[in-house]
């Protein structure tokens, strides 16, 4: 996620993740969510050639690594965000299982696509593509998920989602356009976002209404109320898997902590 769009969805959660560096609070989903990627990631680098079982067991491992991590940030599973009523021990078993069915969903539908993974270079699949873009002197640093192309020799750059919320806007993909923009030289017209949890992309964006100019302005706005110390609140449905939630100055229970 680049950091504009974190910090559009909610300023307040911004601060205290990014600026304030308050403790998360520890979710299976967080950790559904890395292994998924990380499976998909390995799928696409090594060119295909692995069956979906090879991939899944890449998935369980990295899900097990992730969630040894939270055990040890936080030990008392009950302290977990969890959705519902749900129990936070069948919530982890739940992500285990949602995360073998996308990752097999993922190998299904990419392997019936027409669009392939781009290779930047020869024998280098363009999955989880680092960048640094300079934006009038502005850095923005992160990574692309996928960087596709058509029969056409088209591009079309793409985020993957494991979670149920249907991204909000185009902001992502239209960073992840200039990027790739550019490390190729080739602009890029489109962008998607993909539902693992459905098993397919949504519609594309164009992003040729999204220009350099526009990107740029949009961060050093952001930048601008960054140093000014704005960090507007936006409580919200997504409250509920806020990862620094109980520290919020809105929301939180622990309120009074990590203040500016």
């Amino acid at each position: 996620m680049s950091q504009l769009t974190s910090y559009a969805s909610c300023g307040e959660s911004y601060r205290l993740s990014k600026v304030a560096r308050a403790p998360q609070t520890p979710a299976a989903w967080f950790a559904q969510g890395t292994a998924v990627h990380e499976a998909i990631e390995k799928w696409e680098r090594t060119h295909r050639e692995h069956s979906p079982e090879t991939a899944i067991a890449w998935f369980e491992e990295a899900f097990d690594r992730e969630a040894a991590k939270m055990f040890e940030a936080e030990p008392d599973i009950n302290a977990w965000l969890c959705p519902g009523r749900t129990k936070p021990e069948t919530d982890l078993a739940n992500r285990i299982d949602r995360g073998r069915v996308q990752v097999s969903g993922y190998i299904e539908q990419a392997l019936a696509s027409k669009l392939k993974v781009l290779e930047l270079m020869p024998g280098e699949p363009a999955s989880e593509v680092p960048f640094s873009l300079d934006l009038d002197g502005l850095t923005v640093i992160g990574s692309i998920d996928l960087i596709m192309v058509d029969p056409w020799g088209r591009l079309l750059v793409r985020d993957i989602k494991t979670g149920s919320k249907r991204p909000s806007g185009p902001i992502q993909l239209a960073v992840y356009g200039l990027a790739v923009f550019d490390l190729t030289g080739d602009v890029v017209e489109w962008g998607d976002y993909y539902m693992a949890k459905d098993n397919k992309a949504l519609d594309p964006v164009p992003l040729r209404p999204f220009t350099r100019d526009m990107v740029t302005r949009w961060f050093k706005q952001m930048d601008t109320s960054e140093n000014a110390g704005i960090y507007l609140p936006n409580p919200g449905d997504h409250c509920t898997t806020c990862s620094v939630r109980r520290f919020c100055s809105v929301m939180g229970t622990d309120r009074h902590s990590f203040r500016p």
